[in-house]
């Protein structure tokens, strides 16, 4: 199994958990989260106000081009980010190794062997500020992986993966979306249908589970309008169910309703807490 995978998996059977605690949370309004019908059953309700207690000091990174440890992926993913698909939240071991679409009508459709890799996104999807999430953004999120420079500590495999030439140190000939040398490279690599609603990869090699690392928020949406360099990883816009109020690092995190994102777009989230 590739690291893409195994880290991906360990987020997605992390958020797992924190999304189940958050069914079981009490409501605001007082409703119902007793045993009903059989014992032990739990009935969802919505509201109220979910707490996390660590003693970790602080996330790694909410940046989600620089976001790549287990826990910190699993948070992003069920509260803050989005992405192209996504793992099955499961109890069952089966069931939780497997894909399903997020962002994406489906999970991927390859072609030319594995070469190329399609994603179409669903309609009605928005940042918190009403931002249209469309193939534009998803390529920008992608491209500010390859600006090592600035977007440190993220995963890399966008750019060992991509059909994109590398120099003679290595290192990719598209340098990143701040400095823009291999603008063209990254563009014929990453292209988006003509209505913005599907974006397509071409790889250097045919890889069969491409769509696996996909999951990673490292092919997270960003709008290149909002993109602050490394003070996104503070101050960043939520794709999902949940945009920050308050931020102090190493301290607090609080989270609010997000109240552009729309439950009709996304099977994914449960999204019971109020914050």
């Amino acid at each position: 199994m590739s690291k893409a995978t195994t880290s991906a998996k360990v987020a997605a059977l992390a958020a797992a958990s924190a999304l189940l605690l958050a069914a079981c949370g009490g409501s605001s309004g007082g409703g119902d989260t007793g045993a009903s019908g059989d014992a032990g059953a739990m009935e969802a309700t919505a509201g109220g106000t979910l707490t996390f207690l660590t003693v970790d000091e602080e996330f790694n990174h909410l940046d989600p081009q620089r976001n790549y440890t287990g826990e910190d992926l699993a948070f992003a993913a069920g509260y803050l980010n989005r992405t192209l698909v996504q793992y099955a939240l499961s109890p069952d071991d089966n069931e939780a190794g497997t894909l399903v679409p997020d962002m994406a009508t489906d999970t991927g459709t390859a072609t030319e062997e594995g070469k190329v890799w399609s994603f179409t996104l669903k309609d009605g999807m928005k940042f918190q500020d009403g931002t249209p999430i469309t193939c534009a953004e998803v390529k920008y999120g992608v491209s500010r992986t390859f600006a090592t420079d600035v977007i440190t500590d993220g995963p890399t495999y966008a750019i060992s993966m991509l059909d994109i030439p590398k120099d003679k140190d290595g290192t990719s000939a598209y340098k990143g979306p701040y400095d823009g040398t291999g603008q063209e490279l990254y563009d014929e690599a990453v292209t988006c249908s003509d209505d913005m609603k599907t974006i397509t990869f071409n790889l250097a090699q045919p890889a069969a589970d491409f769509n696996y690392t996909t999951t990673l928020s490292a092919f997270s949406p960003v709008p290149e309008a909002a993109d602050t360099g490394e003070k996104y990883d503070v101050d960043l816009l939520s794709s999902g169910p949940y945009q920050i109020e308050e931020y102090n690092k190493g301290q607090n995190l609080k989270l609010v309703r997000n109240p552009e994102w729309d439950k009709a777009t996304d099977d994914y989230r449960m999204a019971y807490p109020d914050e």
